[in-house]
């Protein structure tokens, strides 16, 4: 938990994290991650901006929780990677924010080609698929 927005930080019960989640929902897409077994292994979160934005501005956040158990197997490189493969060739940007201190989630990103923006807490990271 320690690298998660400030947000999840503060969930300290089951039916607040539901809450939290569904609440997300409303506002993102919360896609969940599964083992062959059936067992969770983390969520996805993808939001667009504003819809209301500038067109010419619209960007595709992206975040990702993951359960301890599987970091290191590679399963956030290939989500990033199918996430890259899905917005290549179109104008919508991916970003993604990482918490100072957070040198993996960094480190995947930019090794996937997103440039980042120091913004105080946390550095944002950027990646276009068009023209690539």
């Amino acid at each position: 938990m320690e690298f998660l927005p400030p947000g999840f930080q503060k969930l300290t019960t089951e039916l607040e994290q539901r809450n939290f989640l569904t609440g997300l929902s409303q506002q993102a897409e919360v896609l969940a991650l599964f083992e062959g077994s059936g067992a969770g292994v983390g969520l996805v979160f993808l939001s667009h901006a504003d819809p209301d934005a500038d067109p010419d501005r619209a960007e595709c956040h992206l975040g990702y929780l993951l359960a301890q158990r599987v970091w290191g197997q590679g399963l956030a490189t290939g989500l990033i990677a199918a996430l890259q493969d899905l917005y290549r060739g179109t104008d919508i940007p991916l970003c993604g924010g990482v918490m100072q201190g957070n040198t993996a989630s960094a480190r995947l990103l930019q090794r996937a080609g997103f440039q980042g923006r120091d913004v105080g807490d946390e550095v944002v990271y950027f990646w276009s698929g068009a023209g690539h």
